[in-house]
């Protein structure tokens, strides 16, 4: 199977000259298919059909809870399938984790180390912290860190990335930036579906609901019918799909690696059909543009959507709006991030996701049942989870590390390690043999040991280590005998745990919700008069100042405490003016709030002090741990966070903290460009939402019409060192610091359940 020549590839006609300029003094990069694998059979198919890596999730913390993903044991199985073959396999776990949820992801790590995974995607900063811990792995940034330029490439090398998979938006000029930077890799998707909004910036779906996109579980409301100045628009906010299969040559030449495919919660068929046409147009095995096109455009009729490429040319116009129809449906497993809930159409090119497979792939798989359908793929490997097991399988490795224990049963894999201890009466030891043999005579929860496996029969065992042994036996036993819940059960290293070990809140943490705020967040235009009447103790955090006002802004806050903050997302063209800030703010002693890893690059270079914001924020103590390891002396909380969330994080923040308590946050940031008479329209939904666009520097952003108001809740349990009410994009800065609506604010997700 070839998977790497790409020399046959040639420019596309309709770019820009500069471009092809710019580009042509690049050497091509040797390109990797990846394609994604929301479940078994899409995982076959894309072995099948030519894949060079997948990328996959567990049942749990990964940006596509939808799909029907991974449990522990398919895991392990999928990864020993496609390393037989060759196949790389990445782990997403690409999401903003809760403080409960930092030894889950710890496992997950753990796993992905054992199976032998190649590398895993990552959003939280917290999962930094474990990156040493596992050099085995490599850490790619995923498309939720929202790096758009080549200066959040840079500091993901820093950091110690292999790769980053870059924002959607860019052109291929910024592309070619980006990937210029040396000793890390570029990604790319090249097809699938497009978000409105930057990834990693959405709140869309948390605000109309507490289903976070940030957390992978996004409802598409930008999919959905919405009214413009109270009439009817249509689907204004729904995007194209994207296909580059015409411009595959130019995207080598600017320097990127990986080639990616989204659709985690497409079918299987999808998937074959997605990789067979990406394999031969690397391959040359089709080079015609018509051929290509044509081929391409079948893949969207699965969702009936438009294909474009414009962002690639920098053109942002007419990339949303009315689907052209799909065709008649069968299957219904499509999208979250990027996708309405569209049917797999009938009748299209080929069967099902097993058409295709090679011999020597059909050879690895039981031939118990016909390929067909995802469930089908599943079965054949996994016995259903309703089927209580009746046997089980231990074995126990004896190493120089200690005495490693892997226990079978069901579909739970249970893995811990005793150490080594010596005997100093060998009358009542246990040789492993023995143990084995003891164990096989005897039922344990209901089942008896069905392969007793060791390397070392006749090591001894001292009584309590061989009684461990079976309690711990008997405890995986019983769970395994469960149903399966995706939960991965994995002793972790000493040093992972230590890692894990909850900190202190920090000593500058004392100010309760209930207090009264002590921060205002502002843009320029609005400081000279609200300082007039308001002097906050805890300063004032600017946003939307551009170099050159830095002596402006001292003079007009007299002393008072300043935080400039940076954009949270900038492209390439932003870079200069933004570096010129930082520069000047650390010569003023002005500290700044970065709100990206570009931005943080910056200002650690310019010797700036940094505070985190909202674009960098935290949802669990170790991110903000981990920042405060890069230099940063604050963070600020997650805005999408509920109420259990913030006590267990402020519990134990290592660093001062602010909380958001008011404000219209930016519900959406897209690099679409919008007709100029719907800018400052109110878009409004079925369900209520009323948000309005504005332009806010080269961005388009949606801010709702009314704010979340946590003002008048009184919670003792959630302590910080600044509570912020944020005036950006308020009419009336001045009325929304002195009104208090009461009981009846919209508190975002305070109330909820974040999910």
């Amino acid at each position: 199977m070839n998977r790497r020549s790409n020399a046959r590839i040639a420019f596309s006609e309709n770019a820009p000259v500069a471009d092809q300029q710019a580009l042509q003094t690049r050497k091509p990069a040797s390109l990797e298919l990846l394609a994604p694998a929301g479940d078994w059979a899409s995982l076959e198919a894309a072995i099948s059909c030519g894949a060079d890596a997948v990328y996959l999730g567990l049942t749990a913390l990964n940006a596509r809870r939808r799909a029907r993903n991974f449990r522990p044991d398919e895991f392990l199985r999928a990864v020993e399938l496609a390393r037989r073959h060759g196949v790389r396999v990445y782990l997403t776990l690409n999401i903003d984790l809760a403080e409960r949820e930092l030894g889950q992801a710890a496992r997950m790590l753990e796993l992905a180390r054992q199976a032998g995974a190649h590398a895993v995607l990552v959003r939280d900063p917290a999962l930094w912290l474990f990156k040493p811990l596992y050099p085995e792995l490599e850490f790619h940034f995923s498309t939720q860190t929202a790096s758009a330029n080549r200066a959040d490439v840079e500091a993901a090398a820093e950091l110690g990335a292999a790769r980053v998979v870059l924002a959607r938006e860019m052109t291929l000029a910024e592309i070619a930036a980006a990937s210029s930077v040396p000793g890390i890799h570029t990604e790319v998707f090249v097809q699938g579906a497009l978000c409105f909004c930057i990834s990693g910036r959405c709140l869309l779906s948390s605000w109309g609901g507490g289903r976070s996109g940030n957390r992978g579980a996004c409802t598409s409301p930008c999919r959905v019918p919405w009214t413009i100045g109270d009439q009817p628009a249509g689907t204004p906010l729904s995007m194209r799909d994207l296909s580059a299969i015409l411009r595959l040559g130019e995207l080598a030449q600017a320097g990127v690696h990986g080639l990616k495919i989204e659709g985690r919660l497409k079918s299987a068929d999808w998937v074959r059909r997605a990789v067979q046409l990406y394999r031969q147009a690397l391959d040359g095995v089709i080079s015609d543009p018509q051929t290509l096109e044509s081929r391409a455009a079948e893949l969207g009729s699965y969702t009936g959507r438009a294909m474009t490429c414009d962002y690639l040319d920098g053109k942002r116009d007419e990339l949303t709006g009315t689907a052209l129809g799909r065709l008649a449906t069968g299957d219904s497993r499509e999208p979250a991030s990027g996708g309405d809930h569209f049917a797999e159409p009938a009748g299209m090119r080929g069967g099902s996701a097993s058409d295709d497979i090679e011999p020597a792939l059909l050879e690895d798989l039981p031939a118990s049942q016909p390929p067909g359908s995802a469930e089908g793929e599943a079965a054949r490997w996994f016995p259903a989870a309703s089927q209580r097991p009746e046997t089980y399988d231990l074995d126990i490795t004896v190493s120089e590390e200690g005495i490693r224990c892997r226990c079978t049963c069901g579909q739970r894999v249970e893995q811990w390690t005793l150490p080594r201890t010596v005997v100093r009466r060998p009358r009542k030891a246990v040789t492993i043999g023995n143990l084995l043999a003891h164990l096989s005579e005897i039922t344990l929860q209901g089942c008896r040991l069905d392969q007793g496996t060791t390397n070392a029969p006749d090591y001894a065992l001292v009584a309590r280590a061989s009684n461990a042994v079976v309690d711990r036996v008997s405890a995986a036993v019983r769970l395994g005998r469960k149903p399966a819940d995706g939960t991965v059960r994995i002793d972790l290293p000493p040093e992972v745990r230590e890692a894990l070990r909850p900190a202190s809140a920090h000593t500058q943490n004392r100010r309760r919700l209930g207090d009264a705020p002590d921060r205002v967040r502002l843009e320029p235009r609005h400081l000279p008069t609200f300082l007039r009447h308001v002097r906050p103790e805890g300063g004032v955090i600017v946003e939307g100042l551009g170099p050159g006002r830095v002596d402006w802004l001292r003079s007009v806050c007299q002393g008072l405490p300043v935080v400039v903050a940076l954009p949270c997302v900038m492209f390439q063209q932003d870079l200069s003016a933004a570096a010129s800030l930082v520069r000047q703010c650390a010569a003023a002693g002005i500290a700044v709030e970065v709100n990206s890893w570009g931005g943080w690059l910056l200002a650690r270079r310019a010797g700036a002090t940094m505070e985190a914001g909202p674009g960098l924020a935290v949802l669990n103590s170790l991110a903000a741990e981990a920042l405060g390891r890069l230099g940063v002396r604050s963070v600020t909380l997650s805005l999408e966070a509920d109420r259990r969330q913030y006590e267990e994080l402020t519990a134990h923040c290592p660093l001062p903290c602010s909380l958001v308590v008011f404000g219209r946050p930016p519900l959406m940031i897209t690099r679409v460009e919008l007709p100029e008479e719907k800018l400052a329209k109110r878009f409004a939904d079925r369900r209520g939402i009323c948000m309005i666009p504005r332009r806010e520097g080269e961005l388009v952003v949606f801010r709702p019409e009314s704010p979340f108001d946590l003002r008048e809740l009184d919670n003792p349990r959630i302590a910080v060192a600044h509570l912020v009410v944020d005036l950006v994009g308020s009419p009336d800065p001045l009325a929304d610091w002195y009104d208090r609506p009461g009981t009846a604010a919209f508190r975002f997700n305070y109330d909820r359940s974040l999910a």
